[in-house]
């Protein structure tokens, strides 16, 4: 049921996994949800009074036939599959952790995603009271929590107002460079953290302007047991343990973990479920592992990270039964170079439904009880035996559709999608490939 606020009850880890991150729209369940709709050419206003800002969805485009129709031509509103595939970052680099914001909904901003027809920006945001931590470029952000260990919402090193960090250079408000995911996997779930605030450490967004880091935290108190129990926890508490890629294992003790040094192959497997990569990281956070028989100068450097870790992995394994990726650094760059470097990686088994359309045909993806909940989906190809072809040259044709496939079909009974190019854009010329979306029924 979906009323104004919805009810989470009597659900178990794994279905508020799916629930709180998977980037759908749903309204927590302190009710604090807001939705902004703003028509093609004025500004989307955000405000949230003393507490700041979190963006849940977003979409630029169209997706029905009514909203910002008046006086129209209906041949500028007949496209209701129309979706800004950056929309969300957008939204979530230009307003999270900010107390207000207000962005046009414009071409310029977004992107056209449909030629001719009128569009609209519809937003879907919470205000939260974290914590905010401002350093002035040249400085040390030093992070702590006297309890409890730290939770990142949001991190930008830029500027984005004038007043904080005054400085001659201070010239432009418009210098965003979006730093969650590096301050994430730097500070998730520590009492402390220092990070520089520089150029060197984040490189440089804007050249010649007086920048600042600002991160938006929490101090949250968990439990850290080989498993983790996750009790009595608010909607809320809950999205901060499992929606900001920190590494926690979940309520239901089927996250598994997998560890892989440095040129070997991972091997992730479900047997009859699904994988869902949780958190992942190819680097090095501690001196031990992967340790045997390295000098120690190959193991001293404890804070490496590569960024693109958890995207690579869920673009190779989520959806699949198994799959094998390796760890080296022509999958995942070199984050630290002169590093032995492990990957770390904690995923789980979901019992979804997986729905294959090859290409050229419509896809018919339907709820006879409940609506849909998509979990991922792959414009692509990604093994040789799914619908068979004599173009079926590659396995690594890796095309992620997630967001645009939950802007089509979550909360529906129903939704029709075509497999084509035309509607996904062609990931890898002169294969023929196939749509595959895992989803549930909610």
């Amino acid at each position: 049921m979906f009323q104004s606020t919805m009810l989470v009850q009597k659900l178990s880890g794994i279905t508020l996994l799916l629930l709180l991150c998977q980037h759908a729209c749903f309204l927590s369940a302190s009710g604090n949800a807001k939705r902004s709709v703003t028509c093609e050419g004025d500004s989307a206003s955000l405000s949230c009074g003393s507490r700041f800002i979190n963006v849940l969805r977003a979409n630029y485009g169209r997706t029905d036939g009514r909203t910002c129709s008046a006086g129209k031509p209906p041949g500028q509103f007949s496209n209701v599959h129309c979706s800004s595939e950056t929309s969300l970052q957008t939204m979530a680099t230009q307003c999270n952790g900010k107390k207000s914001c207000s962005v046009q909904a414009v071409n310029s901003v977004f992107n056209d995603p449909c030629f001719g027809t009128y569009k609209y920006l519809e937003v879907s945001y919470e205000c939260l009271k974290p914590k905010q931590h401002i350093t002035c470029e040249g400085f040390r952000a030093d992070i702590t929590c006297g309890k409890g260990v730290i939770s990142v919402y949001y991190a930008n090193y830029g500027r984005r107002n004038l007043a904080t960090c005054p400085h001659k250079f201070a010239t432009s408000t418009h210098c965003n460079s979006d730093q969650t995911a590096r301050m994430r996997s730097r500070c998730n779930g520590k009492k402390s953290c220092h990070v520089q605030a520089s150029n060197s450490e984040f490189s440089d967004p804007c050249v010649g302007i007086y920048k600042y880091l600002e991160v938006t935290y929490s101090c949250i108190r968990v439990l850290f047991p080989s498993t983790m129990l996750v009790q009595k926890l608010s909607g809320v508490t809950l999205l901060l343990l499992l929606c900001q890629h920190a590494c926690f294992l979940s309520a239901c003790d089927d996250a598994k973990q997998s560890v892989t040094c440095e040129g070997d192959s991972a091997s992730l497997s479900c047997g009859s479920g699904f994988i869902i990569v949780l958190c992942a990281n190819y680097g090095r956070t501690d001196g031990e592992t992967c340790s045997a028989g390295k000098p120690p100068g190959q193991l001293s450097n404890v804070h490496c990270s590569s960024e693109t870790s958890l995207q690579t992995m869920a673009t190779r394994c989520n959806g699949r039964e198994s799959c094998s990726v390796p760890a080296v650094n022509s999958v995942f760059n070199d984050p630290c170079f002169g590093t032995y470097k492990y990957l770390d990686v904690a995923y789980e088994c979901l019992q979804s439904k997986q729905h294959i359309t090859c290409e050229g045909f419509r896809g018919d993806i339907t709820c006879e009880e409940g609506v849909i909940s998509v979990h991922y989906a792959n414009y692509g190809r990604r093994n040789l035996a799914t619908c068979p072809h004599e173009l079926a040259t590659t396995a690594h044709c890796y095309s992620n559709r997630t967001d645009r496939m939950r802007s089509r079909c979550n909360g529906k009974k129903s939704c029709h999608v075509l497999a084509s190019n035309s509607e996904f854009s062609d990931p890898c010329v002169g294969v023929y490939k196939y749509l595959e979306v895992t989803y549930c029924c909610v």
